[in-house]
């Protein structure tokens, strides 16, 4: 091979690099530092079930969990617990001691916290041994850990991650449990290039596939969320790499190579969470507005849904395996055996109060999250509600004045209902039982859906002036800002600001505590700081000047990428 022609291979090799256009990897960049810094504000086990996540990955890693468990058969090992030493909601006195935020806390009840790189490890606070927390009677059990419910994709590749780490064991907790979360952000990384490449492929007029990278942005919770350790991060990152290939496969894609794709996303999934039990039939959905759009090539798009549905199969496995061994398609995670749901209640019993819980807590907890469960409609309650407004005006647009086809409208809003009737159906299953109106009503569970969603409300903004839609990457910029404000505002008043004091001194001592119980040294924080700032400000300028759209070659490199 000559110089030109390896030339003209490296070209080729870096094409889809070049054809993302400068903004884009800023977002990009800007959304890792968002997630990074996150670690930073959240104590560990104060994500969904994080310290559940943790003890299954360092089970699966030491062997006591694979192969697989048996639900109902696994405890949570004390060792895990060495991670939770900030027992505190709130500061005390200062960031040196804690004490739990009860009614007239006293010296005795504060705890010494211990410098960095001193504190419990894994191996020194138990190890394997089951965690017993003693109760008010003076009892003790050991606390199951119901995530072995789930498949195992997600724990065995965090169990290969922990394993590269020399002598973790022996480390402080809270330095492994960090690494963990990185690792988490990382993953999540690629989304917001996804989302753009999607746009592009629908063929969104400039700059609304920069408007789409920026949107996972602009809902703190689920940025949040990817900055902890949760399963959840997984799915939606395939859940977000399925809908750039449906919209692949809608705009005439119909390759074997992109439905093979479509399987190995799909059954990559299947082995991560019950959640993508609802792909499948959002695949055929797709392929059949696809088939009949390309009337001459049906029988194409049937053997490319053949070649789907075939390369699905060692993830359906997993849950033909459960209704096998256990009777039921995802066991119970607390018992060995499926727990009688036979209803005792009705409707008139309360379920009107069931419907308006869960549809409160479907949109406030989708972009903020209430973690003092208080329900209070303070300002980042009503941000979630005006955010929630955006993106509906957005879809009725789009529907209404076909800036995208209705068919690939209806298929990319699909996923979001389809989680939701999945929640829905478990969260009345355990009213109709128990009584329990608050079962399973976590926003959390619709990401999958998000990117979806979020394609066709952007759709809608197709419909204004050139002039007015070039301002909607910097409206979506102030609608994150905003919310991020309201959002951060809360997490800071839960988690570090004192009790005993207010004002600028008060937020100085709660940046010193972030700063002492950050597991790292304080310049690696600074830095992730720094980097998001300027990101952000990179973000901002070439929003603002407008300067989104490609020069011609990045132009022509990004149809390549997106052809």
């Amino acid at each position: 091979m000559n110089r030109e022609q390896l030339r003209d291979a490296a070209t080729r090799a870096t094409a889809p690099v070049r054809a993302v256009p400068v903004v884009v990897w800023l977002i990009t960049v800007l959304h890792v530092a968002v997630m990074l810094a996150q670690t930073a504000v959240f104590p560990n086990v104060r994500s969904p079930d994080e310290l559940k996540h943790v003890d299954l990955i360092v089970q699966v890693e030491q062997g006591t969990a694979w192969p697989w468990p048996d639900p109902g058969t696994v405890f949570v090992a004390s060792g895990v617990t060495a991670g939770h030493f900030l027992v505190a909601d709130r500061l005390f006195s200062d960031h040196l001691a804690l004490a739990d935020r009860v009614e007239g806390a006293g010296a005795d009840e504060r705890e010494p916290a211990p410098p960095r790189g001193e504190r419990p490890s894994f191996a020194g606070s138990g190890g394997l041994e089951p965690w017993q927390p003693e109760r008010a009677d003076g009892t003790a059990e050991p606390v199951p850990n119901q995530l072995v419910q789930h498949p195992p994709l997600y724990y065995l590749l965090g169990a290969a991650a922990l394993h590269v780490v020399p002598d973790w064991t022996t480390a402080p907790m809270d330095q492994v449990w960090l690494w963990l979360r990185s690792l988490n952000a990382l993953l999540a990384a690629p989304i917001p290039l996804l989302l753009w490449a999607s746009a592009r492929r629908l063929r969104l007029p400039e700059p609304l596939p920069v408007a789409a990278a920026l949107a996972p942005i602009a809902v703190p919770e689920m940025e949040h969320l990817y900055s902890a350790v949760n399963n959840d991060n997984m799915l939606v990152l395939l859940g977000t790499a399925l809908t750039y290939l449906l919209v692949r496969v809608m705009t005439g894609d119909l390759s074997r190579r992109t439905a093979l794709a479509v399987g190995v996303v799909t059954s990559a999934a299947l082995l991560t969470k019950g959640f993508a039990l609802m792909f499948p039939a959002w695949i055929a959905l797709a392929y059949g507005v696809a088939a009949y759009r390309a009337r001459g090539r049906r029988g194409l798009a049937i053997g490319s849904l053949a070649i789907a549905a075939a390369a699905t199969l060692p993830g359906a496995a997993w849950w033909v395996r459960n209704l096998v061994l256990y009777g039921a398609i995802q066991p119970h995670g607390y018992r060995t055996e499926v727990p009688d749901l036979t209803p005792v209640y009705g409707w008139s019993d309360g379920g009107d109060l069931w419907l308006g819980r869960m549809l409160e807590r479907f949109v406030t907890t989708f972009f903020v999250q209430d973690h003092a469960v208080a329900e209070a409609h303070d300002v980042s309650w009503w941000a979630a509600r005006v955010a929630l407004v955006l993106v509906a005006a957005g879809i009725v647009a789009a529907l209404l004045r076909r800036t995208v086809p209705r068919g690939t409208a209806v298929v990319l809003l699909a996923g979001m209902p389809m989680l939701g009737a999945i929640v829905a159906r478990g969260s009345w299953e355990q009213f109709a039982a128990f009584q329990d109106i608050t079962a399973a009503q976590q926003g959390r569970y619709l990401y999958t859906g998000f990117a979806g969603v979020v394609l066709v409300a952007l759709a809608g903004a197709a419909v204004l002036w050139p002039a007015w839609r070039r301002w909607v990457p910097a409206g979506v910029l102030v609608l994150a800002l905003g919310l991020h404000t309201a959002f951060q505002y809360n997490t800071w008043i839960l988690y570090w600001m004192p009790e005993d004091g207010s004002g600028w001194a008060a937020w100085g001592r709660a940046l010193s505590a972030v700063a002492y119980w950050y597991p790292w040294p304080p310049w690696v924080l600074v830095a992730i700081v720094a980097a998001g700032v300027a990101a952000a400000a990179g973000v901002t300028w070439q929003v603002v000047r407008g300067s989104t759209a490609a020069p011609a070659a990045r132009d022509r490199a990004a149809r390549m990428l997106t052809a």
